[in-house]
């Protein structure tokens, strides 16, 4: 199948990891995509919306995403309920996978996720279609071949990790802390000096990475962190929302897209700059 001909559903209670998701696909060329961070919702939309490739996170709410596949499954009232499906969590384990393998999923993918791991596996299962059963006790693709599994924690050994300086997350990770960290700044939840280190934690991975664009992103939201109470709050918020968005965008893209990546980080920096002339 060629990625045009994916219609996508992106199921993810964390918007930011909905958008990363999102971003990831648009950067293999798929066009058609619809995300939820509600499970409920999103079956109630599969009725009309014909998905043949659905990611959904295991920690889904109010339905956790192994019982919604179960459930998605046996739904007559969808327009495809032999769309691939493609679990995601932090937890990722063999008894994980069995419990995602019974339920009718194509496959578990540990998060944090990648572009290659996600793009592959979708291609791995698609390339090699596994008979579609319907029995009385199970619904979904053949559970001989067992299930696709990819991703997950990496293991390394103590001593390893002892020779090296503090580890860096994944660029992914990192930006997920960072948005739960500004939302609830925002709310009023929590202090600014948190999200002050989960932007550190981002440009540690930028710096990293040799990651220019993003560690030009990171500089001018940390001028916006610094300058948030002399900012009038809309624009404050605006502003650090634009920061947000564009690290997402710059997540989503290949490094390769030099170009389009320098022109993010500058609306990012222009963003900031904006709203350092709204005076609180």
């Amino acid at each position: 199948m060629h990625v045009r001909e994916w219609t996508v559903c992106v199921i993810e209670p964390n918007k930011f990891e909905a958008q990363l998701l999102m971003d990831m696909m648009r950067g293999v060329g798929a066009e058609r995509i619809k995300f939820f961070t509600d499970s409920e919702e999103a079956m109630d939309a599969l009725g009309v919306y014909a998905a043949n490739i659905i990611i959904a996170a295991v920690e889904s709410l109010p339905v956790d995403g192994v019982a919604w596949t179960r459930a998605f499954r046996r739904n007559l009232s969808v327009k495809n309920r032999r769309a691939s499906v493609f679990l995601t969590s932090r937890a990722f384990s063999r008894s994980l996978a069995e419990d995602c393998r019974h339920a009718g999923a194509n496959a578990l993918i540990g998060k944090p996720l990648s572009a290659k791991i996600l793009t592959d596996t979708i291609r791995k299962v698609l390339a090699n279609p596994r008979p579609f059963i319907e029995a009385e006790k199970y619904v979904g693709p053949c559970r001989r071949a067992g299930i696709i599994t990819a991703g997950g924690p990496v293991r390394r050994r103590k001593a390893d990790a002892e020779g090296e300086g503090p580890q860096v997350g994944s660029l992914a990770q990192a930006l997920v802390t960072l948005g739960q960290a500004v939302d609830a700044m925002l709310d009023g939840k929590a202090d600014p000096a948190v999200a002050e280190g989960a932007l550190k934690r981002l440009q540690a991975y930028a710096v990293a990475a040799g990651d220019g664009p993003m560690m030009r992103a990171c500089a001018a939201m940390n001028l916006q962190l610094k300058a948030r109470a002399t900012t009038r709050p809309e624009a404050a918020r605006e502003a650090l929302a634009a920061c947000v968005a564009g690290m997402t965008e710059l997540a989503g893209l290949d490094r390769s897209n030099a170009g389009e990546r320098e022109l993010i980080a500058e609306s990012v920096r222009l963003a900031v700059a904006k709203a350092a002339k709204a005076a609180a």
